[in-house]
């Protein structure tokens, strides 16, 4: 009971948004045990998550839930880059899982609540991403490089509209 409290004063008093000074814990290379974590698609087939993480080139690895209330605030911030992204070409360099062992009409209702319908995610309906790559709550950012190595984490929200965020991340996605 009073780890469960203390936990949530934690989540209470972080920060709703992580500016770019502050964005990423780069790390040694680690390599991405994405191959034990399986992923269901819009369409309901089951992949392991090493199938969708760009091949080759570096990527970004975006992990929330339905649960969590910063992941609602930032999930709106997190479509406009997607999009961004896309108008680029580097939109399969992003990759989207709602950790939620719901079914899948869950989070098709939560991101139609809240404006997303058509929001691209894959779901970990095991709960078995916070194991494989070391995550502290949600929502989760992983920095892959090309080699499909983990070399930097954020946990906690980000501004995805922020210049220097973005500018952080384009500078990781160009290699």
């Amino acid at each position: 009971m009073r780890l469960t409290v203390v936990f949530l004063l934690l989540v209470a008093l972080m920060p709703l948004r992580a500016a770019a000074d502050d964005a990423f814990t780069m790390s040694e290379p680690r390599v991405v045990a994405s191959a034990d974590v399986d992923v269901v698609n819009e369409i309901g087939r089951t992949h392991v998550l090493a199938d969708f993480l760009p091949v080759g080139e570096p990527g970004i690895l975006h992990f929330w839930a339905t649960w969590c209330g910063p992941c609602r605030a930032e999930l709106p911030d997190l479509d406009a880059y997607t999009k961004d992204l896309t108008e680029r070409g580097l939109g399969t360099r992003l990759v989207v899982v709602a950790v939620e062992p719901s079914p899948r009409a869950k989070i098709d209702a939560f991101l139609e609540e809240i404006g997303l319908a058509g929001f691209a995610t894959l779901q970990d309906t095991e709960n078995r991403s916070g194991s494989v790559f070391g995550l502290f709550g949600m929502p989760a950012t992983l920095l892959i490089d090309a080699e499909g190595r983990v070399v930097g984490q954020h946990s906690g929200p980000l501004d995805w509209s922020d210049e220097a965020v973005r500018a952080e991340l384009a500078a990781h996605l160009d290699g």
